[in-house]
Order: structure tokens, then C-alpha cells, then sequence
């Protein structure tokens, strides 16, 4: 395996004959080795794998190894003794492969072919194994055992009949049966709506009929309507193609004077280039020095501008000057000002403090005798309040009181006592009715189940008895077959040997063989290497003091003369002495099959005995031949026998299945009306409670309102409560009055004295705003006269600047005259020219207009005729999509003779939209529902040709369903019988005594059993298994795993820390039997353990180490070999 979980790289593990150990600490990974051979053989379930997901089981990575993308395990099985399933036994060693890729999912491989998963768990499942057999007993699996349900141990006998994989092909089958039933089902129904919908399709082919005849009719009026617009199409193209004509005759002679007019024009464009040139270049001139004269009239206004801004700042300098002063003058008076208030106010505060102090007191005193008449109010209004909600609650505790007496009077008007007692007495007898049919079904079940029972033991020994005869005929049939093939390979000639009519008495086979050894192989009459002479005459006798061999022999007259001078004698010695004593041709053979001749020949026994074999083989096989016809006519009987007592069985089970059904019947009308008498009973109880119930009530209202209307009587006056609360609110009032005096007095001169102390610190921060611009403004008048002066100094600078810009104006007017003079010259002679050019291009315009007048008329004339082909193209168009036809052949659709006048296009159109309603008026129709019927009708006539088959199916598949559950039932019961021996024996190896046994539970139906285990140790009585302890639990599920395989060994056997619970001593014992096992099967253990004993006993080792975290390395150890090399080494 390679990238299985911990296993990052690729790991191989050899699972040899023995005991094949695997020790590592906890959490290295040994149980994934595990896992890795569930997986391999098929496993589904992520679950299973201690996994969240399938994809899980790839190795994930660590801290120095990168996560792997796909996982594959190989199992190899070893298949030269073809023990492998018959499809499977043409190669002598089978590969089964997983992988996984992650997000891809599994794939499989057998022998590198693609396999389904299906595939291999069936190949498992045949062979005993699988990923969930009890040949893998993984880490909890012998707690499952003790902790299962017995019908959850039925698996192992299941196992150990090795019909798993028949369960399979069983369900296999129930799902093949359920689909075929549901198919037919379904069947049924699309028969009934096919049947339906050819009903329907017969309306719609009548409906369609007359929708084609209404068709026709439209088809011949619309070729009489197409036909008269493609008549006056062709007028109308043939009068278009006549204008058109003539517009291009007029296009021609108008275009040659329009070419005229653009030639003149283009000779007076010519010209006038040089002429713009010479216009432009004056004008250019002429522009320069009015732009100068511009300048020059612009740079003195500015100058002008600059001399009026200077002035007004000058001015303004002198009045910021004088502002500055009366600033510095206005500083001066409000700092003064300021000082005279902060005093002032200072006074204020220190008068009004006092009284401020005073007036505080006066509140509080106020704000005190408030409080006080306050609380009294408060305490009054409660007193007032309580007094209220008391009597309010004390009325309506009244009516209530009042209410629920007189629904207590109402509900006991309303019980019926007698109507309660009556229904309870006739569910009661309902229900002793009820009882006694149930008793006599229960009666009839119990006879019913006898009688199955009898009937199950006579068909179990009726089949029995078969199959023994079977077994019996077969072993015989198989002897025989034997013999016959033997008999038939040891003739060397082509004729039967003479060894086959023989018939030889008293074991005198050994003699004769010695006597003619392979003579007897010849035949008699004639053969190709010799033969066996009839009618020759005994001339010899038997030597004296022997007995005469020919008397022990009978059925071939042709060894009469060779066996005439031959004797027997009991032993070697006697023929010794008799030998030289022999007349020619005498010879003395012993029941050994020595032989001694008269010419001294001596052959010992046992160098030549395969007549002998050959005769005892012919004696046995006339034997086996007369017993097998005996036993053919035991076996028809006994077939006949099982027959009966199967048709019996089947009876038997009807009429328990009957009898059930009259039982659970029975069983659900008592219980019916035992629930009813019981409810009915309950109700009554009920009833009668409630009526007690409600007296007591009516004692406890009765009380309670005599108790609630003294308390009314005793509470107190309202009235006194009353005034109390206005005197305490008159007094609140007055206090609340002189409290809001008191508080506006305080408020004034707490007013008084906050507005003085913040106008004395506005005064302050006024003073010192003031003295700030009192110290700025002598800086900012230095700072005026200095502006002022530089101002003076520019003011002279611009004063000078006119006189020289006056005479720079005079020297540029002269020039400008000049230029202006040349410049008008260059524009006369260019507009002379322009107007030359304007007129020849107004004769040019109008020759073009004319000839654009006669193009658009042309092009006008080109358009009807394309519109005059487009409605023809049009109309062909749509003759072909309407009638299919060409235009030529539209007359003949419409039936319209050769000189036949057509009505007008308007009597046509209507006639042809009135035929369209008509049409449109008989709705939806299918054309094709004649098809469709005829193809309705045949998939109909298909279809039960199919139920038909589905039927035969569905019993095909009853019968193999009733074929695989009567062999599963035979196979579980003889396995069962196996296992239950075998665990009798293992029980008592694995403790050292005691007994215990397996009990099938329910077992109506082998299939359906469960399996009960129960446990007598040395020293304790036979109890459950759950009853016992836990080393003896794990010891006794041991017990049952290994009765298992002896029943049905498996070819792997896989044991997960199964020691863990044993002490040494029963560790010692399993020990031995699992090399008993051994011994016995050819099953290979693999042992996952921690116990030293345990490892001191495999014949191999696998460890596990984890040298880099998160990844698994395998190493081995052989200690046999280890062994081998220790004692070697010793020696």
C-alpha cells in the first residue's frame, strides 16, 4: 500500500502460512494496516475508516512531508489450488486493486481489468471473507459480539454457511423483483393512457379531415387572389420600365451642360489665388501698424489710470493717517472709561453678597416646610387610595365569588351520573365478548403453530432422508464412474480383456495374477498384440498336494487348458519343495501371487498385480451397480416423500399465516375494548370525583363569601379619609406658594450678582483689548508715512511718460496712410474677380440642379421598376411558400381558363380572409392524428406484448427469490449444527472445562433467527453471555469467531488487539488454539498485539515505528528463521 493514511510511502506486508504478528506502540498506526484490508476488500463506509470523508484515507500531510493526492492498496492472492470463485480459476494468482484520488472517488481492478465494487465484495463474500466479515475482528469487535442482539449474531452462522453472498444476490433480486413490479405498474398505466389518447387521436382525425377540405378551398381562393396581383404587378412593371426610359435620355444632354458650366468655373477659380495672396498681405501690413497705433493710445491710458489710482491712494494714505490718530485718541478715553466701571461694579458686588446669603437661608427653611406638607399630602392620598382599592377588590372578590358558585351549580346540573354508569357496564361486557374471541384465536394460532411446527419436522426429515439418498447415490454413482474410467484406462487392447469375464472366489485374484500376469489383459477370440484362443483341451492336472486353481475360477472356458496343471499352495516353503517335483507345463502359485513354474522359474508377489486389481475392481463395480439401482428407487421415493411434506409445510404455513392475521384481528378489536371499558370506567370515576369535587366547592364559595362581606362591614369611613387628604393639601399648597417666593427672591440677587461679576471681567478683557490697539497704532502711522512718501516719488514717474507716446503716435499715422492705400487697391481687384467667379458658378448651380432634377427623376423611375420587381419577386415568394407552385402554373390551381376574367381584389381578398375565419373557427387541429393514431395503436400492441414479459419476469424472479431462501435455510441450519459443535469444544479448550451452547431464537424462519449464546465456566451455572465477565466474555466470543472458521475457515483471519482483556494464562491458551488452528486450516493469521507472550508466539513480526511524526514505516522480523539461526549458531 502507498499513501494509505499514515503510510506516505509504499509498504508491503506478507501474509504467510502461520502466525504473522504486528507490534508498534500506540498510535503508530498498526490498526491502519487493518483498515488498508478492509478497504482494499471493499469497504463503503468513511464511518468505518475513523474517516469524515473517503478522502480522508489519503495521506494528509505534515509539518515536513507534503500531502499526497492519491492513495492505492494491492492485495494479492495466491489461486494455484483454484480454491477462488469457478470465474476467476483460469490464473493462478489474483491482483485486486483500489485507488482513490482526491475528489475523483474510488476505482477497482482485478487482475488490472476495471472492476466494480460489487465485483469485489461478491468475490470476498464467496470466499468467506469481506470488509465487515468475522474474519477481520477489529479493536471493539468482541465487545459488539457480547453487547449484539441476537438477531444482529445471526451473521456469523450466516458467515459460516457462507451464504453472505447469497444475501446479497438475494437482495439483488428483491430489488430486480420491486423494479419489475413497479415497471409493470407503470406499464399498466401508460396502457391505459395510450388506450385514452387513440380514443382522443380517432376525434382529432375526423376533426382534421375537415380541416383540410376547408384548406383546399382556401388554396384555390388565394391562387385567384395571387394570380390577379401578379397580373397587375406585370402592367405596372412594364409602364415603370417605359419612364425610366426617358428619364435617362434626359439625364444624357443635361449632363453635358452641366460639364460645360463646370469647366468656365474652374478657369475663374484659377485666378484667384494670387489675387487673395497680394489682398492678404497688404491687409497683414495695414493691421500691424493700426495694432501699433493701438498699443501706443492703450499704454497712455493706462499711464492716465496709473496716475488717477496713484492720486487716490495718496489720498486715502492721508485719511488711514488721520483715522490712526482719532483711533489712538478713542484708545486712550476707553481704557479710562473701563477702569471707572470695574470699580463701580466691584462696589455693587460686594452689597448685594450679603443679601444673597440671607435669601438662600429663607429658601431652604421654605423648601423644608414644602417638603414636610408634601409628605403629608402623599401619605393621605395612599390612605385615600388603599382605602378604595380594598373595597374595589372586596367587590369584586364578592362576584367572583358569587360567579364561580353558581358555574359550580351549573356544572353538577350538567353531570350525568346514571348515563356514565350505563356506557361503562356495556363496554365492559363489549370487552369480555372481545376477550373470549381473542382467547379461542390465540387458540387456534397456538394449533396452527404446532402444526407447522410437525409439519416443519417431517419436511426436515423428509428432506433429510433425501438428501441422504442423494449423498448416497451420489457417492455410489461417483464410485462407479470411478471404476468404470479406471477399468476402461487399464485395457491396453481394443477388446475387452478376458480379466473381465472372470469370476474368482475365496481372494484368489493375488494367485491367478501371479500365474498369467499380463495374459490376462488379452482378449478373447482376436486382437491386434494377442489373443486368448477358445476350444483348446485341458490335458494337465494339478501338481499332488496342491489345490487346483481352475476350481476358483468360472466365466472364461478359454484359460481351461492354461490353468489345468496349475495348484495353490498356502505358502513359499511347501512350493519350494514341490517345485522340482513339476511335470512340464505345472506350475504352483501361492494366494501372495509368487509363482513357481516346472522349468524352474520363480516369480515373487507383488511384482505383477494389475489383474488382480482389475478383477477385484469388476467384482466391485457389478457390487456398486446392483446397489445404485437400489438406491435410485430409495431416492425417488424419498423425493416423493419430501414433495408431500413440502406441499404440507406450505399448507401449514398458509394457515398459520391465516391464523395470525384472525389473531392480530381478535387481538386489536380486545384491545379496542379493553381501551374503551378502561376509558369508559375512567370516565365514570370521573365523574363521580368531580360531583364530590364540586359539593366541597360550593362549601369552601359558601364560606368565603360570608368571610368577604364581613370584611366589606369593617373597613373604614371614607369620608374622614377625605377630609384629611384637603386639609394636608390646602397646607401643601401654601408651603409650595411661599417655597416659589422664596426661590424668586434668591433668583434675583443671584442674577444681580452673576451679571456684575461678569461684566467686571468683560471690563477687564475690554481694558486690555484697548491698551493692545493703543500700543499698535503709533506703529502703523510710521508705517502710513512712509507709503505716503513713495507714492510722491512714483507720481513724478508717470507725469513724464505722455510726451514721449505722442511722438511715437505721429511717426505711426504716416505709415498707416500708406498701407491703407495699398490695401484698398489689392481688395478691388480681388473683388472684381470673386464676382466673375459667382456668376459662373449660379449658371454652374442651375445646370446642376437641372441635372439633379432629371437624375432623381430617373432614379424615381428606377425605383418603381426595382418596386414593381420586388412585388413580383414578393408575390413569387409567396406563391411558392402558399401553392408551392411557380406563377406560370397559378392559373391552373385557381381554375381559371385562358381569357377567364377574375372578379376585383377587394371580391378576392374577402373571399379569402371569410374562407381563413371559417378555418380559424374549428380551432386547434392535429394534422398528424392518423399517424399518431396508427403509432398509438402499435406502441399499445408493443407494449402488452411487454407486460407480458414483464409478468413471466416477475415470476421468474419469485421462483429464484423462493430457490435462494430455501438454499440459504438449508445451508444455515447445517452450519449451525457445525458451529455449534465446534464451540462446544473450543469452549471447553479455552477454559479448561465447563459447557456452553448456541440456541437459535424465533426460529420460525432460519433466516430471520437470532443467535442466543449461552455459558456454563467451570464452577458456574449455564447463563446468558452478558451475565459473565469480561475476560470470560472475550473468551467465549472468541470461542464463537474460531467455531466459525473451523465450520467455514477462512483464507484470513485478522485480530486486532483481541488479547488486550486476557491474563497470561488464558492469553497461553489462545495461543495454542490459534496454532491449532493452524494446524487444522489452511487459514493465515494476522495478529495485531502488545502482549509479549502473544508476540513470543508468532512465526513472524511486523513492526511499526513512526521515526518522523504522522508517517508509519513497516519493518519485519522472521523469528523462525531467527530460531534456525540461533541454534545454528550454538551448534
Amino acid at each position: 500500500m502507498a499513501g494509505f493514511k499514515s503510510f506516505a510511502e509504499s509498504a508491503e506486508v506478507e501474509i504467510d502460512s502461520g502466525l504473522t504478528g504486528i507490534v508498534g506502540p500506540n498510535g503508530c498506526g498498526k490498526s491502519n494496516i487493518v483498515e488498508g484490508l478492509r478497504w482494499v476488500m471493499g469497504e463503503s463506509s468513511a464511518r468505518q475508516m475513523r474517516s469524515g470523508e473517503m478522502d480522508d484515507v489519503i495521506f494528509g500531510g505534515t509539518e515536513q512531508r507534503p500531502a499526497r493526492n492519491l492513495a492505492e492498496i494491492t492485495l494479492r492472492l495466491d489461486n494455484r489450488h483454484r480454491q477462488a470463485p469457478a470465474e476467476f480459476n483460469d490464473v493462478d494468482e489474483l491482483e485486486i486493486t483500489r485507488k482513490i484520488e482526491r475528489g475523483k472517488g474510488s476505482s477497482y481492478y482485478l487482475n488490472a481489468k476495471p472492476a466494480r465494487a460489487r465485483d469485489v465484495q461478491l468475490l470476498f463474500a464467496d470466499t468467506a471473507t469481506g470488509a465487515r466479515s468475522s474474519g477481520i475482528v477489529s479493536q471493539g469487535r468482541i465487545g459488539a459480539i457480547v453487547g449484539a442482539k441476537p438477531v444482529d449474531r445471526r451473521t456469523l452462522i450466516e458467515e459460516a454457511a457462507n451464504i453472505r453472498g447469497l444475501h446479497a444476490r438475494r437482495h439483488e433480486a428483491e430489488l430486480r423483483l420491486r423494479a419489475a413490479e413497479t415497471n409493470l405498474e407503470r406499464l399498466d398505466d401508460v396502457i391505459a393512457g395510450l388506450i385514452e389518447q387513440r380514443d382522443s387521436l380517432r376525434k382529432q382525425a375526423r376533426q382534421a379531415a375537415r380541416y383540410r377540405s376547408v384548406a383546399d378551398r382556401i388554396r384555390k381562393a388565394e391562387a385567384q387572389f395571387l394570380l390577379a396581383r401578379w397580373m397587375a404587378a406585370e402592367q405596372d412593371r412594364d409602364a415603370a420600365t417605359a419612364a425610366l426610359g426617358a428619364a435617362k435620355l434626359d439625364v444624357g444632354s443635361r449632363t453635358k451642360i452641366a460639364a460645360r458650366c463646370a469647366t468656365a468655373r474652374t478657369e475663374i477659380a484659377a485666378s484667384l489665388p494670387p489675387l487673395r495672396a497680394s489682398e492678404a498681405e497688404k491687409a497683414a501690413e495695414y493691421q500691424r501698424l493700426a495694432l501699433g497705433r493701438e498699443e501706443l493710445d492703450r499704454e497712455e491710458a493706462r499711464v492716465t489710470d496709473a496716475l488717477t489710482q496713484l492720486a487716490n491712494r495718496q489720498n486715502q494714505l492721508t485719511q488711514d493717517i488721520a483715522r490712526e490718530t482719532s483711533l489712538l485718541d478713542d484708545a486712550k478715553s476707553a481704557v479710562a472709561r473701563l477702569a471707572d466701571e470695574a470699580e463701580s461694579l466691584a462696589v455693587q458686588i460686594a452689597e448685594a453678597s450679603p443679601q444673597q446669603a440671607a435669601a438662600k437661608d429663607v429658601l431652604e427653611a421654605a423648601r423644608l416646610t414644602a417638603s414636610q406638607n408634601e409628605a403629608n399630602l402623599a401619605e393621605a392620598s395612599a390612605a385615600l387610595r388603599a382605602a378604595a382599592t380594598t373595597r374595589n377588590s372586596l367587590a369584586s372578590r364578592k362576584q367572583d365569588i358569587e360567579n364561580r358558585i353558581k358555574s359550580a351549580n351549573a356544572a353538577l346540573a350538567q353531570l350525568s351520573l346514571e348515563t356514565l354508569l350505563a356506557e361503562a357496564s356495556q363496554s365492559d361486557q363489549a370487552k369480555q365478548e372481545t376477550e373470549a374471541d381473542f382467547m379461542a384465536a390465540k387458540s387456534a394460532l397456538e394449533a396452527a403453530e404446532q402444526a407447522l411446527t410437525d409439519a416443519n419436522a417431517a419436511a426436515e426429515s423428509a428432506l433429510n432422508a433425501k438428501r441422504d439418498s442423494e449423498s448416497h447415490m451420489t457417492r455410489l454413482q461417483a464410485e462407479i464412474d470411478a471404476l468404470q474410467y479406471l477399468l476402461a484406462d487399464l485395457g491396453d487392447h481394443d477388446a475387452a480383456p478376458i480379466a473381465d469375464q472372470l469370476l474368482v472366489s475365496d481372494g484368489m485374484e493375488t494367485a491367478l495374477a501371479g500365474y498369467l500376469a499380463d495374459e490376462l489383459s488379452a482378449p478373447v477370440g482376436s486382437g491386434n498384440q494377442g489373443f486368448w484362443r477358445e476350444g483348446s483341451k485341458a490335458s494337465l492336472s494339478p501338481p499332488d498336494g496342491t489345490m487346483p486353481l481352475a476350481d476358483f475360477i468360472t466365466g472364461a472356458p478359454a484359460l481351461a487348458a492354461s490353468l489345468a496343471g496349475v495348484g495353490v499352495v498356502d505358502d513359499a516353503s511347501t512350493a519350494e519343495a514341490l517345485q522340482f517335483s513339476l511335470l512340464p507345463g505345472q506350475a504352483i502359485a501361492t494366494k501372495s501371487g509368487s509363482l513357481w513354474r516346472w522349468d524352474g522359474f520363480v516369480r515373487h508377489a507383488n511384482q505383477s498385480d494389475k489383474g488382480a486389481e482389475r478383477i477385484r475392481q469388476r467384482r466391485r463395480l457389478d457390487a456398486l451397480q446392483d446397489d445404485a439401482a437400489k438406491a435410485g428407487q430409495k431416492l425417488d421415493q424419498s423425493g416423493a416423500i419430501a414433495s408431500t411434506s413440502e406441499t404440507t409445510l406450505i399448507a401449514a404455513r398458509k394457515h398459520l399465516q391465516s391464523c395470525r392475521g384472525a389473531s392480530m384481528q381478535a387481538e386489536q378489536a380486545f384491545g379496542d375494548s379493553r381501551r374503551r371499558a378502561e376509558s369508559d370506567a375512567l370516565k365514570l370515576t370521573a365523574g363521580r370525583d368531580r360531583a364530590a369535587e364540586l359539593n366541597t366547592s360550593l362549601d369552601e364559595l359558601a364560606t368565603s363569601l360570608a368571610n368577604c362581606e364581613v370584611e366589606i362591614a369593617a373597613l373604614a369611613d371614607d369620608a374622614a379619609l377625605g377630609a384629611g387628604e384637603a386639609a394636608a393639601r390646602t397646607a401643601a399648597e401654601t408651603s409650595r406658594t411661599a417655597l416659589a417666593e422664596a426661590m424668586q427672591a434668591e433668583s434675583r440677587l443671584a442674577d444681580l450678582v452673576g451679571t456684575a461679576t461678569r461684566r467686571q471681567s468683560s471690563c477687564n478683557q475690554e481694558a486690555s483689548a484697548w491698551q493692545q490697539r493703543l500700543d499698535g497704532a503709533s506703529g502703523r502711522i510710521a508705517e502710513l508715512e512712509k507709503r505716503l512718501i513713495d507714492g510722491n516719488q512714483e507720481q513724478h514717474r508717470l507725469e513724464t511718460l505722455p510726451e514721449t507716446i505722442a511722438k511715437q503716435r505721429l511717426e505711426i499715422g504716416d505709415r498707416l496712410e500708406i498701407a491703407e492705400q495699398n490695401r484698398q487697391d489689392a481688395a478691388d481687384a480681388l473683388r472684381l474677380a470673386e464676382t466673375s467667379l459667382a456668376e459662373a458658378e449660379s449658371l454652374q448651380r442651375d445646370s446642376d440642379n437641372a441635372l439633379a432634377t432629371a437624375r432623381e427623376t430617373q432614379i424615381r423611375a428606377e425605383a418603381s421598376e426595382e418596386r414593381c420587381n420586388a412585388t413580383l419577386a414578393e408575390l413569387k415568394d409567396r406563391i411558392a411558400d402558399k401553392l408551392n407552385c411557380a406563377p406560370t402554373d397559378v392559373a391552373e390551381i385557381a381554375g381559371i381558363e385562358d381569357g377567364e376574367a377574375l372578379a376585383g381584389l377587394d371580391v378576392l381578398e374577402q373571399r379569402v380572409h371569410r374562407l381563413i375565419r371559417e378555418r380559424e373557427n374549428i380551432g386547434p387541429v392535429n394534422l398528424r392524428a392518423e399517424a399518431e393514431m396508427e403509432d398509438v395503436a402499435t406502441r399499445i400492441t408493443s407494449m402488452e406484448n411487454e407486460r407480458d414479459d414483464l409478468i413471466a419476469a416477475i415470476g421468474k424472479l419469485r421462483a429464484a427469490i423462493s430457490q435462494l431462501n430455501r438454499e440459504g435455510r438449508e445451508r444455515l441450519l447445517k452450519s449451525f449444527g457445525d458451529v455449534n459443535e465446534h464451540f462446544k469444544r473450543l469452549f471447553k479448550k479455552l477454559f479448561g472445562g465447563g459447557t456452553a451452547e448456541l440456541q437459535l431464537t424465533n426460529a420460525d424462519d432460519p433466516l430471520e433467527a437470532g443467535l442466543e449464546i449461552l455459558a456454563s465456566p467451570p464452577g458456574k451455572r449455564l447463563q446468558s453471555l452478558s451475565l459473565l465477565s469480561g475476560g470470560e466474555q472475550a473468551l467465549t466470543a472468541l470461542a464463537i469467531i474460531f467455531a466459525v472458521f473451523l465450520t467455514n475457515p477462512a483464507p484470513i483471519c485478522v485480530l486486532d488487539e483481541v488479547d488486550a482483556p486476557l491474563d497470561d494464562s488464558n492469553v497461553a491458551r489462545f495461543c495454542d488454539l490459534l496454532r491449532d488452528i493452524c494446524d487444522q486450516t489452511d487459514t493465515r493469521f494476522l495478529v495485531i498485539t502488545h502482549h509479549r507472550m502473544t508476540m513470543a508466539r508468532m512465526d513472524r513480526l511486523f513492526g511499526i515505528t513512526m521515526e518522523q511524526r504522522g508517517i508509519s514505516k513497516l519493518v519485519s522480523v522472521d523469528l523462525q528463521t531467527a530460531e534456525r539461526i540461533r541454534d545454528n549458531a550454538v551448534a
